[in-house]
């Protein structure tokens, strides 16, 4: 990271007015020259900046013009350093050689209203991107991206366009648990090819019972989003699991880990290339199309479809009113007397985990998280929403059931 110089500037077609720098013609910062602005900085719709300095940017970027460096040269060093939350937007076109993110104000520290386009290097210190609706990280051929920590990434979405491998430096957060959870393609030919790739922290709004037969569980706790936007060419994609947002139920034999794909009818599994790394927790498959994809166990062999109709334990309402007020699923125990139960929410944290021994009358969920499962070591009673859980029968040959239910209050 560079040393930041404090500057003022006051020069030819920039003018500070109620705290605000505002560029209206042409201003070129050249090579070996440093300029911080404290200010809002806004470029006007027939302004235009080229850098091929060092420019430091400590408040909102508002661009409606031209932000560049000069073609000719591999210079141009952008930092955004503010000490309060950053918003970068505007529609003009925003070209940076090299740009650093280091503002210590707030975990989401810039509002990305604008798609920034990025030549040379990102450099992630402090601070996370929050891409809106109309943000985008665009990173064209050679770019490259270093220092992605949970302090710093872009959430939730980044394009690449060219014919290189490239790690997408995306993320996502949940209740202040920020964490990235980047995702790899492999080199296409076409040096106009252009990927999208994003992670979101969350359910999918599709069906997971609608799988192929030598799946297992799903991962419903979090999806990635890749799609080719140029062409038909499919590519090797490589996804990480990671013990704050994967369940440990995907992840606790390496060796079972897939890569699924919703092909819009059902989950399939990607069986090409496959080549699993359990040191950086990654597994890389070939896809055989684009869509929405996360990690999933294989089925094991010989395993059948358990007897249980889980369709009428799908909520229940723990208010003490002596109606329905643990969550029950009948027959189990009858049926799988050694079970064993694990009940998620939507963060993928366990808020509940049980194992019965031939108990016919088995301890069901009451809609509390005890000891361990607590930040603080105490009984908590979970707020309505819906959690999913996952059925182990624990039989040497029944598959496990993963599903859906509802807490009511």
């Amino acid at each position: 990271m560079k040393e930041k110089i404090i500057s003022s500037i006051i020069m030819c077609f920039v003018i500070a007015v109620k705290a605000q720098t505002i560029n209206t013609g042409t201003l070129y910062i050249s090579e070996n020259t440093l300029i911080s602005i404290h200010e809002d900085l806004f470029i006007k719709d027939y302004g235009a900046i080229t850098n091929d300095g060092d420019l430091y940017v400590f408040k909102n970027f508002t661009n409606n013009g031209k932000f560049k460096f000069s073609n000719n040269k591999i210079t141009g060093f952008t930092s955004f350093v503010g000490n309060d939350n950053q918003t970068i937007s505007g529609k003009g076109t925003s070209s940076f050689m090299f740009v650093e993110f280091d503002n210590q104000s707030a975990d989401l520290a810039f509002n990305l209203n604008k798609e920034i386009e990025i030549v040379g290097t990102t450099f992630f210190e402090n601070g996370i991107l929050k891409a809106e609706e109309n943000g985008m990280v665009t990173y064209l051929n050679g770019a490259t991206n270093t220092g992605v920590s949970n302090k710093s990434y872009v959430n939730n979405k980044v394009q690449k366009r060219g014919n290189e491998s490239f790690t997408f430096p995306v993320g996502d957060y949940q209740s202040k648990i920020f964490v990235p959870r980047m995702v790899t393609i492999s080199a296409p030919s076409d040096p106009t090819t252009n990927f999208y790739a994003c992670f979101n922290w969350e359910k999918a709004n599709i069906d997971f019972d609608k799988k192929e037969e030598d799946i297992g569980l799903i991962d419903m706790n979090e999806f990635w989003e890749v799609q080719n936007k140029s062409n038909n060419e499919l590519v090797a994609l490589t996804l990480t699991w990671s013990d704050v947002t994967t369940p440990e139920d995907i992840y606790s034999d390496p060796s079972k880990i897939i890569i699924v794909r919703w092909n819009g009818e059902e989950w399939i599994k990607e069986r090409e290339g496959i080549s699993i790394d359990v040191s950086s927790k990654s597994i890389t498959a070939k896809v055989s199309g684009y869509g929405v994809f996360t990690l999933a166990c294989e089925k094991k062999r010989g395993t059948i479809d358990p007897v249980i109709d889980f369709s009428v334990s799908n909520s229940f309402s723990p208010d003490g009113d002596g109606v329905n007020d643990e969550f029950v699923i009948p027959d189990l125990a009858e049926n799988y007397p050694k079970f064993k139960m694990k009940i998620y929410n939507r963060y993928g944290n366990v808020v509940y985990e049980y194992s019965n021994n031939n108990e016919l009358n088995p301890t069901w969920w009451d809609g509390k998280s005890y000891g361990k499962l607590t930040l603080t070591g105490e009984t908590k009673v979970m707020p309505a929403a819906t959690y999913w859980y996952v059925v182990d029968f624990n039989d040497g040959k029944t598959k496990p059931y993963q599903g859906w239910l509802y807490l009511n209050k």
